[in-house]
């Protein structure tokens, strides 16, 4: 459900790279025009889940969605700031031209000879009961690998991959423009993640629009 609170959250992050937004119902228009997004919290115990949704253009919807740990607000404020952290600076750099160096590195790639721009997330980690999450040698390279032997054809698509540790169970989870995406999951399968008695996490997120 909408929640004043995550509107007013998306509101603040745009005044902060000087970006205005309008603000009608439960969408935020940075700059009052598309692309427009909003977050729609779910509470539940023990996690709740926020639903970011991207309206870029008719029919292209970018939906990321991100668990919130704690009680209460503290959970709406923790899938938050996995927002902040693992998306958000991809979207403003790719969509509202906002780049912050530390948080996205830009190339430049040909994939079946078309030019793209590829904005690229730094990975989102994070553990608990003392578990530290660490990326495998060699998953970025595998992950571009795959993406750039993608039949891409459109002028933007989007990439997210996931994992998720507890007890020696793993998640995978990869999407392209929000569909399941096999090759990203096997790139995550092939890699060596390491075995801990805790839960940590990992997510990566990139943009690709036609250059």
């Amino acid at each position: 459900m909408a929640d004043l609170q995550t509107t007013d959250c998306l509101l603040k992050l745009f005044q902060a790279h000087g970006i205005t937004c309008v603000a009608e119902n439960d969408w935020v228009a940075p700059n009052g025009e598309l692309p427009a997004l909003r977050a729609l919290w779910w509470p539940a115990q023990p996690n709740g889940r926020l639903d970011v949704q991207v309206l870029v253009r008719d029919q292209i919807v970018i939906v990321e969605c991100f668990a919130g740990v704690g009680e209460g607000e503290r959970a709406m404020y923790d899938a938050l700031s996995m927002f902040i952290l693992n998306v958000f600076h991809v979207l403003l750099a790719a969509l509202w031209g906002k780049n912050d160096c530390e948080q996205v590195t830009t190339e430049r790639w040909t994939i079946g000879g078309r030019a793209y721009v590829a904005y690229i997330g730094n990975f989102a980690m994070r553990g608990f009961g003392g578990v530290t999450a660490e990326v495998p040698h060699g998953l970025f390279a595998a992950i571009e690998e795959a993406i750039k032997s993608e039949p891409l054809t459109g002028d933007i698509h989007w990439f997210r991959l996931f994992v998720g540790h507890v007890e020696n169970t793993f998640t995978f989870e990869a999407l392209r423009d929000n569909e399941t995406w096999e090759s990203g999951a096997q790139c995550l399968m092939a890699a060596t993640w390491e075995q801990a008695p805790g839960y940590y996490s990992v997510r990566f997120f990139a943009l690709l629009r036609a250059a």
